[in-house]
């Protein structure tokens, strides 16, 4: 079994990917360790990028102007996944959710978007359980003592910076098996956008993601 643990970069307006990074991590002599990475920017069809998601990300229009289209991008994503099993892991339930609504709008199969598990809730049942909310990724470092490297809000480096965690916890955790995970995109509960607090960087409030929830009305 392998883990890809994945995130994505988006539009403002429509929460369209822009950006894809992913960490593969697989068992070497009884040991979980990082295998492989992923990255490539997406060139969106949909929506634009503005300012905000520039300063944000730090991802410019010249970075996208020769990018490839999701149908590209998302065939080399899976062939870098491979034929073994796995568990799709992401930060919270967002990225999912623009998996399913970009290979949907594409006509490009989303069959493959299974064992999908969310390690921000299971991350904050392991630590506030009885309390409700989640746990933004800063926060999650800072609460294991890890350091956070790389930029934040760029797929590849919070992709590593969430495998990280994932390293840390995978003992206490248990992820499941949902090989018909991708059905969910006929029902989207928007209770499971819940972030740690207001002065939490990554709240909803400026979290690029937060558009998503609009698409399923």
């Amino acid at each position: 079994m392998e883990y890809i643990v994945y995130d994505l970069e988006m539009t403002n307006r429509l929460s369209e990917i822009i950006e894809i990074g992913a960490v593969r991590l697989g068992w070497i002599n009884s040991e979980l360790v990082v295998l492989d990475t992923f990255q490539s920017f997406v060139q969106p069809k949909m929506d634009s990028l503005n300012t905000r998601i520039t300063n944000l990300t730090g991802i410019t229009k010249k970075d996208l102007i020769n990018a490839q289209p999701f149908t590209s991008v998302i065939k080399d994503f899976r062939d870098w996944i491979g034929k073994k099993e796995y568990y799709l892991c992401s930060w919270g339930p967002e990225d999912k959710w623009a998996l399913i609504t970009d290979s949907t709008y594409h006509k490009t199969s989303i069959d493959w978007i299974i064992n999908h598990n969310d390690l921000q809730f299971l991350f904050s049942l392991l630590h506030e359980s009885d309390k409700g909310f989640r746990y933004g990724l800063s926060r999650a470092l800072n609460k294991l003592q890890i350091s956070l490297e790389g930029s934040q809000h760029r797929a590849l480096d919070d992709a590593m910076n969430t495998a990280k965690i994932f390293l840390a916890i995978h003992k206490d955790i248990n992820l499941e098996k949902n090989p018909r995970s991708y059905l969910e995109s006929k029902i989207f509960e928007p209770e499971k956008l819940v972030y740690q607090s207001k002065d939490e960087e990554e709240d909803k409030s400026s979290s690029p993601f937060a558009s998503l929830s609009n698409l399923f009305g």
